[in-house]
């Protein structure tokens, strides 16, 4: 039975699959360790920028969250006592930032964080303030229903949004992370940063009971955590190549190709290898004939086709190569039917005269080669017939 791989291939094929595995196994031990850095907070994460413990919590305190990977163009059938949790979207289009708009106007409620969160509402303006490295401890500095059962809340955050009629419910040192303004028939909650509600910050002092405060009451209406602006309309496709594993799908991709074109050279078609031809082309012809032609050389033309007719006499009818013209005369005459022996003996004799005349024309030249050429001819068709 014939091996389907030959040994030096399947060390080779070996060989990249462990170094395939291996490469799989680092990205799935990076991705499983990953701590959310730099993440997107999104409700389907479990490291520590996602938002996966906030979505749960919702879920055991009787809020029924529900996510949203839908355009917001169907918000408008939300209700208006619908909230909205917007954390840090990646707004891509206006109609889409417009259909938010639309939903907060009709009386919906918008919980909304980071620096792209604050730009899809023209209310106000965000500025930069101290960027904090570390979480940092903010107090109610109003009693509201923001504030309710909160001491103390931590965060990190860079930027604030400033408007001359917003609420701010939380304060230090004339910082103000959390601002609530209407818009519309409905409200805008914005947070600084979603750190609050990460899987890392939900834990910490009141941080838990802020985003419950920020929601309301579980019978206050539907709750829907937006997940379309994390993809960004991407398709199934889109998220993958964005994530870890298309440095899998790559390296898999590149040991079919080697496994592909292995086995095209090795079984592939077999075919001859294309000799370059070893005739003379025409431009090295009329190049030599052009040389001769400037060095009047006419008559070593004559010699040259004479000495390879007498080559063929010899190699085909044993003439000897010292054989007097009568002899070549004769040979000719015996193998060309209707032929005269003295008409061929006086041209023969004239080739050989003209092989030896520095001064041959050269029309008388073509002439005789022509005939040596004619004779050629006739006594290769009489072979043949023969």
């Amino acid at each position: 039975m014939q091996k389907l791989i030959a040994p030096e291939d399947r060390k080779l094929a070996i060989f990249f699959g462990v170094l395939l595995l291996t490469a799989l196994a680092i990205a799935g031990y990076t991705v499983a360790s990953d701590g959310g850095t730099g993440a997107l907070p999104s409700s389907y994460s479990a490291g520590n920028s996602g938002t996966k413990a906030a979505f749960l919590l919702l879920q055991q305190t009787g809020y029924s969250p529900q996510r949203s990977t839908d355009s917001p163009e169907k918000l408008s059938k939300a209700g208006t006592n619908a909230t909205l949790i917007l954390a840090d979207p990646q707004v891509g289009e206006e109609r889409d930032a417009e259909s938010v708009r639309q939903f907060v106007r009709g009386g919906g409620r918008v919980v909304v964080t980071g620096l792209a969160g604050a730009k899809i509402f023209k209310h106000g303006h965000t500025a930069p303030g101290m960027p904090h490295f570390e979480w940092k401890s903010y107090t109610p500095s109003e009693p509201s229903d923001l504030t309710q059962g909160i001491r103390e809340i931590v965060m990190a955050p860079q930027f604030y949004f400033r408007s001359w009629d917003a609420e701010t419910p939380f304060s230090s040192e004339n910082e103000h992370p959390i601002t609530r303004f209407s818009y519309g028939a409905g409200q805008v909650i914005w947070w600084a940063t979603s750190e609050p509600m990460s899987n890392a910050g939900i834990r910490e002092k009141d941080n838990a009971r802020l985003l419950l405060n920020c929601i309301g009451n579980p019978g206050r209406g539907p709750v829907y955590w937006d997940e379309y602006f994390h993809e960004g309309g991407k398709t199934v496709v889109g998220s993958v190549m964005h994530s870890p594993l298309r440095w899998g799908l790559l390296q898999a991709a590149l040991l079919a190709a080697m496994i592909g074109l292995t086995y095209s050279r090795r079984f592939g078609p077999v075919r001859e290898s294309i000799a370059p031809p070893r005739l003379a082309p025409m431009e090295y012809v009329e190049t030599l004939a052009a040389l001769y032609r400037r060095a009047n050389a006419s008559h070593i033309t004559v010699e040259i086709v004479y000495e390879r007719f007498r080559g063929m006499l010899h190699r085909r009818y044993s003439l000897r190569t010292d054989a007097t013209v009568a002899k070549v005369a004769a040979c000719i005459a015996e193998h060309i039917h209707d032929s005269d022996v003295d008409q061929i003996q006086r041209t023969i004799r004239r080739v050989e005269d003209a092989a030896g005349n520095t001064y041959l024309k050269e029309k008388e030249a073509t002439e005789l080669v022509h005939t040596l050429h004619r004779y050629w001819q006739q006594l290769e068709s009489r072979s043949w017939h023969q």
